[in-house]
């Protein structure tokens, strides 16, 4: 859980796994739908969610050597 005392690093290695969460979560469903449209619809937001885990660890990573 993300509160006030939440430090910034781990608040954003929280968003990550949730990120990874989200992406197995539209995955592992996208292959349960006969229906073309619905199954890529899930394929995309998969892929969504691989942007944003990717993005956060950029911030991490720039973060992390900034402090260095």
């Amino acid at each position: 859980m993300i509160d006030k005392t939440t430090d910034p690093q781990e608040a954003i290695r929280i968003a990550i796994q949730r990120e990874q969460e989200a992406y197995d979560f539209y995955h592992d469903h996208a292959g349960l739908f006969e229906n073309e449209a619905t199954r890529e619809m899930f394929e995309f937001l998969a892929k969504e969610e691989l942007k944003h885990k990717a993005r956060l660890q950029e911030e991490l990573d720039k973060n992390y050597l900034y402090e260095m």
